[in-house]
């Protein structure tokens, strides 16, 4: 049995560590003010995969749409080939991965999915513990005000 530590294969950059090291903390909100091409979604891709094996749970990855979602994450392929998702969640630690849902499930139950904030209400019935908004200045605010009151009920992080 091979053993994964996570994140698995990836190294924060300088700038990135304060915010992993607030976040790993206990901090529950954090929003990161960085420019084209500084790594946002692959640093919130790795952070959620590390907080899904402390806390099992569901986990979400928004864009501003869904079409967006599926060419910025779900296909995307990083500078040294790998697909990010392959990256982030190695696939020993999975279940199954539902490619038209762009959704992956793992072994030990938590739950990760990619989708479009344009269709946050597409979400309802889910109890997300763990939610990464990427491309926010162009993002429908009203998702985060459905989102907001079921992470201050469990406890979760955006």
């Amino acid at each position: 049995m091979t053993e994964i530590t996570l994140p698995h294969d990836w190294t924060p950059r300088f700038y990135q560590i304060p915010v992993m090291a607030y976040l790993d903390g206990g901090g529950t909100r954090a929003m990161s003010l960085w420019h084209r091409r500084a790594g946002k979604d692959s640093a919130g891709l790795n952070y959620a995969a590390k907080e899904m094996f402390r806390r099992p749970g569901v986990y979400w990855h928004l864009l501003p749409s869904q079409r967006q979602a599926r060419k910025v994450v779900w296909n995307n392929v990083d500078r040294q080939g790998r697909r990010m998702i392959d990256q982030a969640f190695p696939e020993a630690l999975r279940v199954r991965k539902l490619s038209d849902e762009m959704l992956i499930e793992f072994k030990n139950g938590s739950v990760w999915q990619l989708a479009g904030a344009d269709n946050y209400d597409a979400l309802v019935g889910a109890n997300p513990v763990g939610v990464v908004f990427s491309e926010w200045a162009l993002t429908n605010p009203q998702s985060w005000d459905f989102i907001r009151p079921i992470l201050m009920e469990n406890g979760g992080w955006a």
